[in-house]
């Protein structure tokens, strides 16, 4: 009979998985395994809300946009990705406010 392997996960400390801002906008980094985030070309994030009671939404960053270690890099222009998020009422699931910065672009 042949052994399982052990999955292997990424080590926290590589990857950034605390809460991140972008212009109001709280999200994180999820975590996957290794051979999984070697093959993706952009990484998956989820939409934090101040309520507890609402579903969390994911939604997909490209890499160019972020560092090494899934922060988003300094002085970039991301604002197509959340109000492609607000577009698929994914901010309005997860109980976050439309920022004031983002409803001329809807």
């Amino acid at each position: 009979m042949r052994k399982k392997r052990k999955k292997k996960i990424y080590a926290e400390e590589k990857y950034n998985t605390n809460v991140q801002n972008y212009r109001g906008i709280k999200f994180k980094l999820i975590v996957y395994t290794e051979n999984h985030f070697a093959a993706l070309r952009a990484k998956r994030f989820l939409l934090i809300s101040d309520k507890e009671e609402h579903p969390s939404q994911n939604f997909w960053i490209p890499n160019c946009y972020l560092e090494s270690d899934g922060t988003l890099k300094p002085n970039v222009f991301v604002d197509w990705i959340f109000v492609k998020c607000a577009r698929a009422n994914k901010l309005k699931y997860a109980g976050i406010k439309i920022p004031d910065w983002m409803r001329g672009k809807l």
